[in-house]
């Protein structure tokens, strides 16, 4: 009977935001369950997701804040869905439009929104919730 351990590879978390404090408390609370790729710009999470493609390399859940300093979340998650994306998650401190989060959900740009202030263990919830569905 084989008794070696069996190798479960950790789902990968792009978290993107664009406030550097934050997407370090993402990066240290998430890293134990998952692995975590972190981007601070909207341009930079397009590029970092194709190369990850490129690589063969499968981001499972993207965090994306809705106000980047260079483009605005929404944009991104379409743009990233628009590349066969990921299951996405946008994050804001602001009240979205409904209609817009209808919307973008019915294009499959994104699964869902959160709000800010995250507490970790809520994220850490969503985060399964979003990998089961």
């Amino acid at each position: 009977m084989d008794s070696t351990p069996r190798y479960s590879p950790k789902k990968t978390v792009m978290i993107c935001d664009d406030e550097i404090d934050l997407l370090n408390l993402f990066k240290k609370s998430l890293e134990l369950y998952y692995e975590v790729i972190i981007v601070d710009s909207g341009k930079e999470c397009i590029e970092k997701y194709i190369e990850e493609k490129h690589k063969g390399r499968q981001v499972h859940v993207l965090l994306l804040d809705y106000k980047l300093g260079d483009m605005l979340g929404d944009v991104v998650a379409c743009k990233i869905s628009e590349l066969n994306g990921v299951k996405t998650l946008l994050i804001s401190a602001y009240d979205l439009d409904p209609n817009m989060v209808k919307d973008l959900i019915a294009r499959q740009c994104i699964v869902g929104t959160i709000r800010k202030p995250i507490r970790m263990p809520a994220i850490i919830r969503q985060i399964k919730n979003v990998l089961n569905r």
